[in-house]
């Protein structure tokens, strides 16, 4: 198998004229001497001359600090014939190196994300083709040509048929000598242009490769292959999609937390205490545990008057430090939702700011869950 300067394995159907390997170019049958080189025997523009940095850092930035080190330290293989291997060995990725490993064997393809500043392409473009010298070239001519027909019709000594002969006979030279540059100028530019609409389609289809990639992102995390995703599989998610990795966190926490079904268990031991907890009801394991405190009396099983004087004792201290919410929870398994309501009103913070505010659909709902009357996602699906 053909291996690339730096050793690594051809990809399958081999190196391919005008790709890029590890950052070399590859030209019918060789690579370029130089990391970073147009190949010489290369027809593109800029032949034998160095891509730019800005147009390198196109690519990824990381790049160019490769390119530099390879220029500076060229491996053993830099300007020898295409290196080959016995079949069978495993071929290695191409391109210049920054692929971002999924890791955790997420199977994510991680495209380089887009990016593509046209002024500056141009520009390195047009100064590698040479177009700058032969317009300079021309240029120089053309003023010649200009100063030297008007002394000639300046000339008050000359006929008018000998000037009008010496005029024609330089523009004729004029158009002679100048033929093979504007020739030069034209196909230069074409090539440029060229190299632009090559540059734009790849624009385009790495943009598509994001697109995938997003896709893929959203159909990996709706199944939960990213609950456990490594820190390497959200970087290269990252450069892959061109999300920030705290953005993705964000999202996977947000599935995870959509994926867990809750049910509320409420408990009191023998002295009336009693404690809420909320459960996975996947695995079981308690998500929040809260202790109302002695607010029941297990012992008997009823509510006397004097339990009821101490309730709505509490409830009135308890009024001062928790909200509306709170209160109808910690006290919906001893009282009604009618009592809780008239209690507040008593207490100093109803007195002081009147009925609660709250939806009274949702406080209903949120009452029946405290009772255990329905399950958190019974009051979510019948709130929405």
């Amino acid at each position: 198998m053909q291996k690339d300067p730096t050793g690594k394995v051809a990809p399958a159907g081999g190196f391919k004229t005008g790709g890029w390997y590890s950052g070399y170019q590859f030209w019918n049958g060789s690579f370029a001497p130089t990391a970073g080189q147009i190949h010489p025997s290369s027809n593109q523009a800029g032949a034998g001359g160095l891509v730019s940095n800005q147009v390198i850092a196109q690519t990824d930035p990381k790049n160019v600090a490769y390119i530099e080190n390879l220029r500076k330290n060229p491996p053993a293989g830099a300007g020898q014939p295409v290196q080959t291997q016995p079949s069978g060995m495993p071929s290695a990725g191409t391109g210049l190196p920054s692929d971002g490993g999924t890791g955790n064997g997420v199977p994510l393809t991680m495209p380089e994300s887009p990016t593509l500043n046209l002024p500056d392409l141009y520009k390195n473009l047009y100064s590698s083709s040479g177009v700058s010298d032969l317009e300079k070239q021309y240029s120089d001519m053309e003023k010649s040509f200009i100063e030297s027909k008007g002394k000639t019709n300046d000339n008050p000594f000359l006929s008018e048929a000998t000037r009008v002969g010496r005029v024609a006979k330089l523009e004729s030279l004029f158009q002679e000598r100048t033929a093979n540059i504007k020739n030069d100028i034209a196909t230069k530019k074409a090539d440029i242009e060229t190299q632009l609409n090559l540059q734009t389609k790849q624009f385009d289809i790495n943009s598509q490769q994001a697109k995938t990639a997003f896709d893929q992102f959203n159909s990996l995390l709706g199944s939960g292959a990213l609950d456990n995703a490594s820190g390497e599989s959200i970087a290269g998610i990252t450069r892959a999609t061109g999300i920030s990795s705290d953005m993705i966190y964000s999202a996977i926490n947000a599935q995870k937390a959509k994926n867990v079904k809750t049910e509320m268990i409420k408990s009191e031991d023998d002295n009336g205490n009693v404690t809420v907890s909320i459960l996975d009801s996947n695995t079981g394991n308690v998500i929040k545990q809260t202790s109302l405190g002695a607010i029941g009396n297990k012992q008997t099983g009823t509510t006397t008057a004097s339990d009821t004087k101490n309730i709505k004792a509490t409830f009135s201290t308890d009024a001062k430090t928790s909200n509306f919410p709170d209160l109808i929870v910690k006290y919906a398994n001893v009282m009604s939702l009618e009592e809780i309501y008239s209690a507040y009103l008593n207490s100093e913070m109803g007195k002081k700011y009147g009925k609660p505010t709250e939806n009274a659909k949702e406080v209903s709902l949120l009452y029946k869950v405290a009772k255990g009357e329905l399950t958190a996602d019974q009051a979510k699906a019948e709130l929405e």
